[in-house]
């Protein structure tokens, strides 16, 4: 008997502490407040997804300006002395828009780039060639130039002795006179530890010019470049 009695009164006491139902009206408003919540968090994602396919259209435009401007440049730097034509420049920037546009997917191998040189090539009268070789070697010499003016003041070497240093390393630098495209033919750029390089080789060259301090100097701040074993 007691245990239907303990029964009946659990049964009593969970009637009497259910909840009251919800009105109507209290439904709505809980009903109101989730879609107010979910148009928000929409709002929300709309917002994030218009910044996104925002930054995509920046990146593909900036992408897009500096292929014109790579591909103009190149034209613009050598239509002077390889005297293009209209017809060629507009074909030169043609390709040079399509190989940039290339190399932001996969940028060209070595083989790739030789193929680039004959098609530029294949648009040049036998007479601009030679210019055009002759254009990328003074651009080269200029770099160089460049490099071995800044190791100079680097080291502070006394301006008078920059002719002789710049004669004794551009006499040991191979530019080449038939390379119309440097990154065809890698072995041939002049880069700033190729520059340094040649100084190291020509010191015995230039101990009448230089004291034995400023070849010291030299010495050092060569060292600190070269690549580490």
């Amino acid at each position: 008997m007691l245990p239907i009695i303990l029964a009946v009164a659990w049964s009593c006491s969970a009637i009497q502490d259910k909840p009251p139902a919800k009105t109507v009206e209290e439904r709505l408003k809980e009903l109101e407040a989730k879609l107010t919540n979910l148009e928000t968090r929409n709002k929300s994602l709309e917002e994030e997804n218009q910044a996104l396919e925002k930054r995509i259209a920046d990146g593909k435009a900036a992408k897009e300006a500096f292929v014109l401007q790579a591909a103009a440049g190149w034209v613009r730097r050598y239509a002077k002395p390889v005297e293009l034509t209209g017809k060629q420049s507009a074909e030169l920037e043609g390709l040079w828009l399509d190989w940039t546009r290339a190399d932001l997917e996969k940028p060209a191998d070595g083989a790739g780039w030789k193929s680039r040189e004959e098609a530029i090539k294949s648009k040049l009268a036998s007479e601009q060639v030679p210019k055009l070789a002759r254009a990328v070697r003074d651009e080269q010499e200029r770099m160089a130039k460049m490099s071995l003016a800044g190791l100079v003041q680097m080291t502070k070497i006394g301006p008078e002795h920059v002719p002789a240093i710049e004669k004794a390393v551009l006499a040991r630098i191979a530019f080449g006179e038939d390379t119309l495209l440097l990154q065809a033919h890698p072995e041939r750029q002049v880069g700033w530890l190729k520059i340094t390089g040649t100084v190291e080789e020509c010191l015995p060259d230039l101990a009448s010019v230089l004291s034995e301090a400023e070849q010291a100097r030299l010495r050092d701040a060569i060292a600190k470049w070269k690549p580490q074993k």
